[in-house]
C-alpha cells in the first residue's frame, strides 16, 4: 500500500520559511546594496531596493509558510515583519549597515513587507497554488534594470532655525565665523546624534576673509568638508556654498547616503545676525538642499529632522560661547 507523503508541520514550515526568506533577503542585499558605491550617483535604488525588495522577501516567506492560503492575514503580515526585522539586524552585524539607513528604511520595509504578504496570500487563495506568486518574488529583478532610466522630480527645501543670544552682534559674529575645537560636553542631546549616531560637529576653521574665503569643517567619524563663502557682511551676514570631496564622508560611515549626488545635494546656507533693542542678537541659520527621489516627501521629512537637530546643536554652542564672552567682558568693564 502506497504511503501518503508526510506534510511538514506548522512549525517546520514556519522555520523553513524564515530561513529561506532570510537567505533570499541577504542575497538581494548583497546584489542591490553591498556592491553599490556611495560615489555612484545612481547607487540609491529606491524602487528596487526600498520598495520591491521587502515585498519580494515577505512574498517568499508567505509562499513557503502557507502554500494553501489557510492562515490569517495577520499571521502572514507578522511573518513578513519578522523576516525583514531579522534581516535588517543581520545587515548591521555582518555588513556594517548604518543605524541611520536602517531607521530611515524601516517604515518602507514594514509597509512593503505587509503588502507582499497580503498580495501573495490573496494570489494563493485565488489560484489555489503558490506558483503564481513567483512574479511577486521576482519583482526586484524586474525593477532593477528599469530604475536607472527613471527621472524623478526635483524638490528644493530649506530649514531655518532662529535663536536669541544675550550678547551684541560683534561677539556673536566672532563665535559664528569660526567655531573652534568643540568639546563633546558642549553638544546638547538630539535624536539624530544621540539615538541614530549622526556625526557631530567638532571644528570650523576660517581661511581668508570675505567672499571666496573658505570654512573648513570637521565632524566626528572623520568627516571633513568645506563651505565656500559667497556673502560676507561683518557682524550681519554670512553665506556659503557647500563643497564636498570624494572622501568627505567615508563609505564605512554611510555607504548609501551621498550628500553631493544625483538624488541628494546639500547646496548652501547662511547666518543672519540681527541686533535687538535690548542689546541681544537674533541669530538665524538656514540650510538648503535638493532631493530627487520618488519619495521626496518622506525624504524631506527626514531632512527636516536632521537639519533641525544640527542647527540646534551648533546654535547652542554659539549661544553659550557668546554669552560667556559677554559675561567676561562685562566683568572686565565693571572691574
Amino acid at each position: 500500500m502506497k504511503q501518503r507523503p508526510v506534510r511538514p508541520s506548522f512549525g517546520e514550515r514556519l522555520s523553513i520559511a524564515v530561513i529561506v526568506a532570510l537567505i533570499y533577503a541577504l542575497l538581494l542585499y548583497g546584489l542591490f546594496w553591498a556592491s553599490s558605491g556611495a560615489e555612484d550617483n545612481k547607487a540609491m535604488l529606491f524602487i528596487g531596493g526600498l520598495v520591491l525588495m521587502p515585498i519580494a522577501i515577505a512574498s517568499l516567506a508567505t509562499s513557503i509558510d502557507d502554500p494553501r492560503g489557510e492562515s490569517t492575514r495577520w499571521r502572514q503580515v507578522k511573518l513578513g515583519w519578522l523576516v525583514v526585522g531579522i534581516g535588517l539586524v543581520l545587515t548591521v552585524i555582518f555588513f556594517k549597515e548604518s543605524i541611520i539607513c536602517v531607521v530611515m528604511g524601516l517604515p518602507l520595509f514594514i509597509s512593503g513587507s505587509s503588502l507582499g504578504s497580503l498580495l501573495t496570500l490573496a494570489i494563493i487563495r485565488k489560484f489555489r497554488s503558490p506558483k503564481r506568486a513567483t512574479l511577486v518574488i521576482l519583482l526586484p529583478f524586474i525593477g532593477l534594470p528599469i530604475e536607472p532610466h527613471l527621472i524623478y522630480p526635483d524638490h528644493n527645501a530649506e530649514v531655518t532655525t532662529v535663536i536669541e543670544i544675550a550678547a551684541p552682534a560683534d561677539i556673536v559674529w566672532r563665535n559664528t565665523v569660526e567655531i573652534r575645537n568643540i568639546d563633546p560636553s558642549e553638544l546638547q542631546f538630539t535624536f539624530s546624534h544621540g539615538v541614530l549616531g549622526v556625526p557631530q560637529p567638532q571644528d570650523a576653521v576660517l581661511t581668508g576673509e570675505g567672499i571666496h574665503a573658505v570654512r573648513h569643517l570637521k565632524w566626528s567619524k572623520n568627516i571633513r568638508f568645506e563651505e565656500v563663502i559667497t556673502g560676507w557682511e561683518t557682524n550681519r551676514f554670512l553665506s556659503w556654498d557647500f563643497r564636498f570631496s570624494p572622501d568627505s564622508i567615508p563609505a564605512a560611515i554611510e555607504g548609501h547616503i551621498n550628500v553631493d549626488s544625483h538624488y541628494l545635494k546639500l547646496t548652501n546656507g547662511d547666518y543672519h545676525l540681527t541686533p535687538l533693542a535690548n542689546g541681544n542678537t537674533q541669530l538665524t541659520l538656514t540650510s538648503r538642499y535638493r532631493i530627487r527621489t520618488p519619495i521626496n516627501v518622506y525624504c524631506d521629512w527626514w531632512g527636516s529632522i536632521f537639519f533641525k537637530d544640527f542647527h540646534s546643536v551648533v546654535l547652542d554652542v554659539i549661544k553659550n560661547r557668546s554669552e560667556a564672552a559677554q559675561r567676561a567682558s562685562s566683568h572686565l568693564a565693571a572691574g
